[in-house]
C-alpha cells in the first residue's frame, strides 16, 4: 500500500516545487531588482524547473527501458546541465554587483564562464560517456566527480563573494541577505549529499524551495530600503542605520550625520525640465554612492532634493563638498553642475534622539544654505546656458 502510495507522492511534490518556482518567476522583475540581478535570479529559476521537469522520471521505475534510448539520454543529459547551469546563475547572481575593472571586465567575463562551457563539453558530446551510461538503467561513472567539481567552483567563488560582503555589510539588515546567500549554498551542498542517499526521489527540490523563497523575500525587502528612481538607500534605511549606531556613539567614536540638499531643485524643474530634475537627482546619487563606498557610511536619499549620510568613519565629512563636485563633473548626463548645501552633525553621546540628530544636522544645513543662496543669479545663469 505504502509504494503504491510513493509515486503520487513524487508527482505531488515535484508538482508543488514546479507552481511554486513558477509563481516567484513571473514576479521577479526589475521593479524589485536591478536588471543584472533579476536576470541571474531568473535564470537560476529557470534551471531549476527544468530541474524538476528532468525529475519526473521518478514516477516511472522503468523509465530507461520503457523509453527511446535518445530521449532517455536527452533528459539525463538534462538533468545534469541545468544543475550546472543553476550554480552559474547562482554565482551571477551573488555577483551581480561585483563591477571589474574596465580593462579586465572582458578576461573576467570570460574566466568565469569557463567552467559552464567544460561542464557543457562533456555532457552534451560523446565525452559524456565518460560521466554516465545508459542501458535498461543509469549507470554513472566516476568523472562525473569532476563534473561536480565543476559546479562547486562557483558554489565557492559564490560563498567567498558573499562572505566579503556580509563583512563589508553596514547594516544588519544587509548582513542578513548575505548570510542567507551563504545558506543557500549550505542547502545545495546538503541536497547533494541527500542524493546519494534518496536515489530516485525529489530530494534537491525540498531543499531548494524553503532557500529560494527566503531569498525572494529578501529581494522584496530590499525594495522596501530602495529609493525607486535613484536606487539609493531610502529614508527608512538610513533610519535604521542612525537607531542601530547612535546606542554605540562616543567622544572616541562618534556618529557623523550629514544632510545634503540640492539648491534650486524647483529652478532646475521649471527651467529645464522635470526629468532633468530627475537626472540631477540620479546623478547626484551616483555621486554620493562614489564618495561612501570605501568608507563606514551609508549614503540615502532623504526625500526631494534631501539626502543623508551616516557612519562612523569621520574622514568622509573632509573636503566632502569638492568630493561631490568632483564626481559630478564627471557626469556626462547632466548639462550643468548642481549646487548644493551641506550640513554635519557629530554625535558623540548615545542618548541622543534620532530626531534631535537631524535637526541639529539641518540645523547646520540651513546656515550653509543661506551662503550657497548668495550665488542665485550665477547659477541661473548657468541653467539658462544649459537650456
Amino acid at each position: 500500500m505504502l509504494e503504491a502510495q510513493v509515486k503520487p507522492l513524487i508527482t505531488l511534490i515535484i508538482a508543488i516545487y514546479l507552481i511554486t518556482l513558477c509563481i516567484i518567476y513571473s514576479r521577479t522583475n526589475e521593479n524589485i531588482t536591478d536588471q543584472r540581478e533579476s536576470f541571474a535570479f531568473k535564470g537560476m529559476l529557470f534551471s531549476f524547473m527544468l530541474y524538476g521537469l528532468v525529475d519526473l522520471r521518478f514516477t516511472n521505475d522503468n523509465f530507461y527501458a520503457d523509453f527511446p534510448h535518445w530521449f532517455t539520454m536527452l533528459v539525463t543529459e538534462l538533468g545534469f546541465a541545468t544543475m550546472s547551469l543553476s550554480c552559474y546563475f547562482w554565482f551571477i547572481y551573488v555577483s551581480s554587483d561585483t563591477k571589474p575593472r574596465r580593462k579586465f571586465a572582458q578576461l573576467w567575463y570570460i574566466a568565469t564562464f569557463l567552467p559552464l562551457l567544460v561542464s557543457f563539453a562533456f555532457i552534451f558530446t560523446p565525452l559524456n560517456k565518460n560521466l554516465f551510461v545508459i542501458t535498461d538503467t543509469l549507470e554513472l561513472r566516476p568523472l562525473l566527480f569532476f563534473l561536480t567539481w565543476m559546479d562547486y567552483i562557483y558554489l565557492i567563488l559564490a560563498t567567498i563573494i558573499s562572505l566579503i560582503k556580509r563583512h563589508r555589510a553596514k547594516t544588519r539588515i544587509e548582513k542578513r541577505r548575505y548570510g542567507s546567500q551563504i545558506l543557500f549554498i549550505l542547502f545545495f551542498t546538503v541536497s547533494g549529499f541527500m542524493v546519494g542517499f534518496l536515489m530516485n526521489l525529489p530530494s534537491i527540490e525540498l531543499c531548494i524551495i524553503p532557500i529560494v523563497l527566503k531569498i525572494f523575500v529578501e529581494i522584496q525587502d530590499s525594495k522596501i530600503y530602495t529609493d525607486a528612481l535613484t536606487r539609493l538607500n531610502n529614508r527608512r534605511r538610513i533610519s535604521d542605520y542612525i537607531n542601530e549606531e547612535l546606542p554605540s556613539c562616543s567622544l572616541e567614536k562618534p556618529l557623523c550625520i550629514i544632510m545634503i540638499d540640492i539648491d534650486f531643485f524647483k529652478s532646475i524643474n521649471d527651467i529645464l525640465g522635470h526629468e532633468e530634475g530627475d537626472r540631477a537627482l540620479i546623478a547626484f546619487s551616483n555621486a554620493l554612492t562614489k564618495v561612501t563606498q570605501s568608507k563606514d557610511a551609508m549614503a540615502s536619499r532623504w526625500g526631494g532634493d534631501e539626502f543623508v549620510i551616516a557612519g562612523k568613519d569621520m574622514s568622509i565629512a573632509e573636503n566632502l563638498r569638492e568630493k561631490i563636485s568632483k564626481e559630478l563633473e564627471k557626469n556626462s548626463n547632466l548639462s550643468f553642475t548642481p549646487s548644493f548645501s551641506i550640513g554635519i552633525y557629530k554625535c558623540t553621546t548615545p542618548s541622543v534622539r534620532i530626531d534631535d540628530a537631524l535637526v541639529a544636522a539641518d540645523a547646520e544645513l540651513y546656515k550653509d544654505k543661506e551662503i550657497q543662496h548668495q550665488k542665485t543669479e550665477e547659477f541661473h545663469r548657468q541653467l539658462n546656458k544649459a537650456k
